[in-house]
């Protein structure tokens, strides 16, 4: 039953969709299937291998409509539906299936010569000022973001921040600023609380300065994460993830405490070839020494082909006696037949050391290392 009601709202979404792209409606969307080949190991000794197929969080659809308003203003609106290209029925029900409410970006908004304002759930500055912008393997298994490369989390690479308001500015210059705030103050049985799944409260913040000349790219960014225990992502450190295996490294005793993170970037053209460095410092209250990542990337494009070498590093002292350090290689291509297919494929490596006694054995922290063969194809439509 459930298939046919489908069937149905597709076939009659598809009987729309001519007349709503005259009335200034696009439709759109990314489907992905990935196969890799992971391997854990620790002291040279294999702990775990197998072998999974993912949609690594790239398929997706969305709904986006603009409209002359007069005036020099154009009123904007976006829908973003997460969807698991490899699961069942269509809908994420992967691993990579968002336990928070922020499965997709959807704003109402205003756009004109003062720039551009949205309100909803929104993309922040601090992740797509550089970050997932710049990585030329995100949404696979060979990306920098939670490997070694890139902080994950909602107020890192990861997620979007609900209940916020964005302004971006028009280009002056080469200069452009992004900020986005979060208003939201809910009042839950007559006291001032978060509802559970909430990716951003009164307060938080995320504020890019990008400028863009000549060839070049530079920016500066910056969020602010407050204090709200269980219903923010915080992940500064480095999370390895695959299937069943005992690299994971996250830390419980960051959630509950504010997050300050700063980062910045630069970025060249060499024509058909760019060069990039990232550098984050994300600082968690009460922690003496901040943690720090550092992210370096080369890619091109020769004909069809568009090869990237990535490498990066996680330094994290949180806790006290210890060092950890996660290191992180990928090197991989993809083959654009024509515009919106491409095959793909590449090798990972993360690398984790430093964990000692002084780390509680709650974190799931361990030394070793992950490998990871990965070959996958992409759409987009």
């Amino acid at each position: 039953m459930k298939r046919k009601v489908l069937t149905a709202a597709v076939s009659a979404a598809l009987v729309v969709l001519p007349v709503a792209a005259m009335a200034g409606v696009k439709v759109g969307g990314m489907a992905q299937g990935e196969i890799g080949y992971w391997k854990n190991s620790s002291n040279g000794v294999v702990q775990s291998q197998g072998t999974n197929m993912l949609d690594n969080g790239r398929g997706r659809l969305w709904v986006e409509a603009s409209q002359k308003l007069g005036y020099g203003l154009t009123g904007m609106a976006y829908y973003m539906m997460k969807v698991d290209t490899l699961g069942q029925g269509g809908f994420d029900t992967s691993g990579f299936a968002p336990t928070n409410a922020d499965a997709g970006e959807k704003y109402v908004g205003l756009k004109g010569g003062f720039g551009s304002l949205e309100v909803g759930n929104i993309a922040s500055p601090y992740k797509y000022t550089g970050g997932v912008m710049w990585d030329a393997f995100v949404t696979t298994d060979l990306q920098a973001r939670g490997n070694g490369g890139m902080a994950a989390g909602v107020f890192g690479q990861n997620g979007f921040m609900m209940n916020s308001i964005l302004y971006q500015s028009p280009n002056f210059a080469g200069f452009h600023v992004a900020l986005a705030y979060s208003p939201e103050n809910a009042h839950i049985n007559n006291n001032k609380a978060t509802p559970a799944g909430t990716t951003a409260q009164h307060g938080d913040y995320a504020a890019a300065l990008q400028w863009k000349a000549m060839g070049w790219s530079v920016f500066v960014a910056r969020d602010h994460a407050g204090a709200v225990a269980g219903t923010q992502t915080y992940k500064p450190y480095a999370t390895p993830v695959g299937v069943g295996n005992g690299l994971v490294y996250t830390d419980p005793a960051a959630a509950g405490v504010a997050q300050n993170n700063t980062k910045f970037g630069v970025k060249y053209n060499f024509g058909p070839v760019a060069v990039m460095g990232q550098a984050e410092n994300l600082q968690t209250s009460g922690e003496a020494n901040p943690t720090r990542d550092i992210f370096v990337g080369v890619d091109g494009a020769v004909g069809h082909w568009a090869p990237a070498v990535q490498l990066g590093e996680t330094r994290d002292k949180f806790f006290p006696g210890a060092d950890i350090k996660v290191s992180y290689v990928a090197v991989g291509a993809f083959y654009n037949f024509k515009k919106g297919f491409s095959l793909y494929g590449g090798y990972r490596q993360t690398h984790i050391t430093g964990v000692n006694a002084n780390v509680p054995a709650a974190t799931k922290a361990s030394n070793g290392t992950q490998s990871v063969f990965s070959i996958g194809m992409r759409k987009v439509f």
